[in-house]
């Protein structure tokens, strides 16, 4: 007993240090960090979501965030929340597991889950899908504990964390659609009860939205927006689904003879709740691979099955004791771990990225005052700074670092291609006007990032044309330092 309980402890406290080593500089702010950070910091500097800011998700996660970000605005505490939430989602899948299957296939799922380079490298990011990822463990381990005991208790709070799991991010329908057809089998009166206390969160949220005012906003830019978004390129998709079965390609190997065989109802219900997302992911409009991330307890918990099933115990071994096959198995997942480490460790480039903006951002707040906006396309130089952006003048984008997000990922060709988006997504003129009303002390230009590329020259194509800002900025700016490649202008 003591023996598996130090195990249990060495993984969680392994995967811990994994996830907390480097946490500041192993990779600067990708762009939904950015969304997320500036979207929580204006919300502690009194802004409205969604009416003031953009914010593309329900505010579940927001609001978790929202206290650290409010006592402590800084990078480093937006991504130790994400942290912390792996740490109850390593926590919630040993107990899910052991009471599916066994406590040493629960280890297993554990270790897994700790060591998976996948979930490090996410887990380490202040992003939505950290969110999402523990509460949909969190309704599996209630669900789980309603399935086998039939305890209406577990029902209710099953249903209460679907709705909350619903307004972190709406993908986690996927899970709970799954979910409901277990129940619906155990009686439609059980499904009308579980879809009662589901509804709980979201409505609670919903009418705080309408007591706010924000509820167009919140509409127009998590509902319609998300329906009429454009599609990646299907090569571009095909390339997001590559990086993932290869970023897990070990778990996978082990969890598909369970999927196969399905020896267990257990077995089965996993699957289905893996499968049906994954594939409904698939044949969406925008695949990237943090998507799958909430899908990483149940793809553990069946590795670990398959790993227990055929390669420790395939006939009738002890746990304990070491086959060819177990020492195969250990050097593959190893060598991937290895080969993948450098991703969620860190690299001497990114962390000199992290340490340029930095100081860019620490010589922005010596030359502003608390309340001073500035523009910039990097979200992270102005949550460096503790400065708030000024927003495009646009109905709908309330956050710039979706220039780099479309133009820099996509191509200036698709711009103004997207039907119902405000000006072909944001124009250089609801740029300009907001530039022009709220006069921020600041501009921020990179020299070769493609985004601020486009802005400064404007852009010339048969699809879209429309003049850059350099003029406006030239004539009502000086550029007062350049830091690397990153020019800092300030208003005459």
């Amino acid at each position: 007993m003591l023996k598996k309980t130090f195990l249990i402890l060495s993984a969680l406290t392994v995967g811990m240090f994994l996830r907390f080593y480097n946490l500041l500089y192993f990779h600067h702010m990708t762009a939904d960090e950015s969304v997320c950070t500036q979207a929580v910091f204006a919300l502690t500097k009194g802004y409205l979501p969604y009416r003031d800011v953009f914010i593309a998700h329900p505010l579940a996660y927001f609001l978790i965030e929202y206290p650290f970000i409010r006592l402590f605005p800084s990078i480093l505490m937006a991504r130790s929340v994400s942290v912390l939430l792996s740490l109850g989602t390593m926590l919630l899948i040993f107990y899910i597991t052991k009471d599916l299957y066994s406590e040493n296939v629960a280890m297993l799922a554990t270790a897994l889950f700790a060591f998976s380079s996948y979930a490090i490298y996410y887990n380490k990011l202040a992003i939505v899908e950290n969110a999402i990822l523990f509460f949909t463990t969190l309704l599996l381990y209630f669900f789980f504990k309603y399935y086998r005991s039939d305890c209406e208790r577990y029902l209710f709070l099953s249903g209460l964390i679907a709705g909350v799991a619903f307004i972190s991010k709406y993908t986690a329908v996927f899970a709970i659609v799954v979910l409901m057809f277990l129940i619906a089998m155990k009686g439609l009166k059980k499904l009308a009860f579980f879809v009662a206390f589901a509804s709980i969160a979201p409505l609670v949220f919903i009418s705080s939205l309408f007591l706010f005012g924000v509820h167009y906003y919140w509409y127009i830019q998590t509902v319609s927006l998300q329906l009429i978004r454009f599609s990646l390129p299907l090569a571009l998709k095909m390339s997001e689904l590559g990086v993932y079965l290869a970023w897990t390609s070990p778990l996978l190997i082990m969890a598909i003879p369970v999927m196969i065989h399905r020896r267990a109802k257990e077995d089965t219900i996993l699957t289905a709740l893996y499968v049906i997302p994954f594939l409904v992911m698939c044949f969406g409009k925008v695949l990237f691979t943090h998507y799958f991330l909430m899908l990483t307890p149940m793809l553990c918990t069946l590795a670990a099955r398959g790993l227990d099933q055929y390669f420790i115990r395939p006939k009738g071994l002890e746990f304990r004791k070491i086959n060819a096959k177990v020492l195969v198995v250990l050097a593959i997942l190893l060598v991937h771990f290895f080969f993948y480490s450098s991703i969620f460790l860190g690299s001497a480039q990114s962390e000199f990225a992290v340490h340029a903006k930095m100081e860019v951002a620490d010589y922005i707040r010596s030359i502003t005052e608390e309340n001073d906006k500035i523009w910039t396309t990097e979200a992270d130089i102005a949550f460096f700074a503790q400065r708030l952006i000024v927003a495009p003048n646009s109905t709908i984008w309330k956050y710039q670092g979706f220039y780099e997000d479309v133009w820099g990922y996509m191509g200036t060709s698709y711009v103004g291609q997207f039907a119902g988006y405000s000006g072909g997504l944001i124009s250089l003129e609801e740029i300009r006007q907001a530039l022009e009303c709220e006069k921020p002390k600041v501009v921020v230009v990179m020299e070769y990032k493609v985004a601020d590329m486009i802005i400064w020259n404007g852009i010339n194509n048969p699809a879209y044309k429309e003049e850059g800002l350099a003029d406006y900025i030239l004539t009502h700016y000086y550029l007062e330092r350049e830091i690397y490649d990153i020019q800092i202008y300030v208003r005459k």
